[in-house]
């Protein structure tokens, strides 16, 4: 079962790397007293705070200054109800929300911070899911400025800049180690379900996802919500290590230094912020030890080795010393099998039922009007082609009918279905898949699995469809002895395969292609004519295709549309439209 093996997978590949670190720990304290196994237990607790960033950040590619924010209320959270009542009554003679009477023991009291911190995080992150650009960015960090305000001026409830200090302590580091292990497996879990690799795409390109039917908030606001779980884990645990908290616990300079652990080692796998976590602590230990006044006396000499490292990584390895090599990933495919291939002779499976209709489309850009009533029709099973000259609106219209550009005027239907006002991922739901004219591909991820990705929209949204099998698509495109490889180093013709293939898994009732053969020789051209056929043979849809390439037009075509000064100037069979003089003025620029 696919289920029971992820699960599977996930556990191994946490149960490796943990018992790799556990041995270097133990070689490690082996020669030293209780400072070493303090560092341990410091470094475990930020191999969880660096997993739960890693969730987030690694997997949907958005920076965040404030993840340490949660951390700070979950360690609070810890102290509130870790306390002994009889110091609570002392230190917090007024805490507020019925805490004078609480307390509880380290399972109890880390249920609680997480709890807690998930609600609050919850909460806050539909603000962060919701912007784009650097918003969420600057949201994150107003975040840890805010937090650390209240748990500075709050006094009734943190004590104010003394903190809190009588937290049941954790005897040793097995709790750090069980912690570390759970982040680990919930990491590699999240990975590999369907919406953590929704968010892997949302990462890739943000424009490409939407159009193959991923909602970037659903998938980014999963992983925001795993990740502040983790988080908060790593804050309460810490807090019971240390027995205190206090406001300078979590401030950005250790949110830098959990960055810095993340980005070194690797921030899109698991395996890289185990890495990643593990050189930084040692080497932040020992610059530490080498400033001492007694050796070189610098002062704050782990911070160079901090932004020696950060500057090192960006110049050298921008993807981290590891990049995109994780164990849990090698895994996967030394363990893929593919499914036997069915016969050649398989059926085709029968043309979608419904009609695409544009009509009367009308798109302004201030002044300049890009669409003036332009409009087309596609039959199931159909291929239309759509042409005309350099800013005739081909792909304004194209963008209309996806909903990316918002018309104006006019309707887009899908038989009885208006698409007029929605948005490119219910577009793509619907069943209109398309291409770009500028390649969009999610370059860091297997070509197995940018088919894959849209194969699980399909098999949730488009259940009504034949689901088209993912080995087969990729046989049919020539792609399969390239599965393995990153989609980023194939060569262009194979990426123009893979683009059109992955829309294809989304079992589309029609394919849109935005100039699939810009850049390909007379040759590859013609090739894609038969790619294209066969693709949309396979999965029964019909095609609209745009292109500058009069000779691809023409032969893969069964009725063209003519745009010109966004209206349509013409349309036909291809014969028709070859011989309509006003085509070849306005097209071809002479006169009839």
């Amino acid at each position: 079962m696919p289920g029971l093996a992820r699960i599977s997978r996930s556990m191994v590949a946490s149960a490796m790397l943990i018992a790799v670190v556990a041995a270097l720990a133990m070689a490690y304290t082996s020669g030293g007293g209780a400072s070493r196994d303090s560092l341990i237990a410091e470094m475990l607790s930020n191999f969880i705070l660096v997993l739960g960033m890693q969730v987030f950040i690694g997997n949907t590619g958005v920076l965040s200054f404030g993840h340490m924010a949660f951390a700070h209320i979950a360690a609070y959270a810890t102290a509130v109800v870790g306390i002994p009542l009889a110091a609570k009554t002392k230190s917090l003679p007024d805490i507020p929300f019925g805490l004078a009477d609480v307390e509880y023991g380290p399972l109890g009291m880390t249920i609680f911070a997480v709890a807690v911190t998930l609600v609050v995080g919850a909460i806050f992150g539909i603000a962060v899911c919701r912007a784009s650009g650097l918003a969420p960015t600057m949201i994150t960090l107003a975040a840890l400025f805010v937090v650390e305000q209240l748990v500075k001026n709050w006094k009734e409830l943190t004590r104010g800049a003394g903190g809190l200090s009588g937290i049941s302590r954790l005897e040793g580091n097995g709790w750090l180690w069980v912690g570390a292990f759970i982040a680990l497996v919930v990491a590699h879990l999240f990975q590999e379900t369907r919406i953590g690799r929704f968010a892997i795409a949302t990462r890739e390109d943000e424009l490409a996802a939407p159009a193959l039917g991923i909602r970037l908030f659903t998938a980014r606001y999963a992983a925001w919500v795993v990740s502040i779980g983790l988080i908060a884990l790593g804050g309460s645990l810490r807090a019971q290590s240390l027995g205190s908290v206090n406001p300078k616990q979590f401030t950005l300079d250790s949110g830098i230094l959990i960055l810095v652990m993340l980005v070194v080692g690797g921030m899109r796998t698991v395996s890289g912020a185990v890495l990643g976590t593990v050189l930084i602590t040692a080497g932040n230990e020992l610059f530490r030890q080498l400033g001492d006044p007694q050796r070189l006396d610098i002062e704050r000499f782990p911070d160079l080795f901090l932004g020696g490292a950060m500057l090192l990584a960006m110049l050298l390895r921008s993807g981290g010393l590891l990049g995109d090599r994780d164990l849990a990933g090698w895994m996967r495919r030394k363990t893929h099998r593919p499914p036997p291939t069915r016969a050649a002779t398989r059926p085709a499976p029968s043309p979608a039922a419904n009609t695409l209709d544009a009509r009367d489309v009308e798109v302004h850009f201030g002044g300049f009007v890009a669409l003036d009533g332009a409009g087309l029709s596609v039959r199931p099973g159909e291929v239309v082609g759509l042409i005309g000259p350099n800013g005739a609106g081909k792909t304004t219209l194209f963008n209309v009918i996806t909903g990316i550009v918002h018309e104006q005027g006019g309707t887009v239907h899908l038989g009885e279905r208006d698409l007029t006002y929605c948005k490119p991922v219910d577009v793509a739901r619907a069943g209109l898949s398309r291409t770009f004219q500028n390649l969009r591909l999610f370059k860091n991820l297997s070509v197995r699995e940018n088919v894959a990705l849209t194969a699980l929209v399909a098999a949730r949204h488009r259940r009504q469809r034949e689901q088209p099998d993912v080995e087969l698509l990729l046989a049919d495109a020539g792609l399969t002895e390239f599965a393995d490889r990153q989609a980023g180093t194939l060569d262009y013709g194979n990426q123009r395969r893979l683009e059109l293939v992955r829309a294809a898994a989304l079992a589309p009732e029609f394919l849109l292609l935005d100039e699939p053969t810009s850049g390909m020789s007379d040759q590859e051209t013609m090739a894609m004519v038969d790619s294209v056929r066969a693709v949309a043979t396979h999965i029964g849809a019909g095609v609209l295709v745009i292109d500058h390439d009069l000779a691809f037009i023409t032969r893969i075509s069964d009725h063209i549309v003519v745009l010109n000064e966004g209206r349509v100037l013409a349309e036909g069979t291809p014969a028709q439209v070859r011989a309509n003089p006003l085509v070849a003025e306005a097209y071809l620029g002479s006169s009839a």
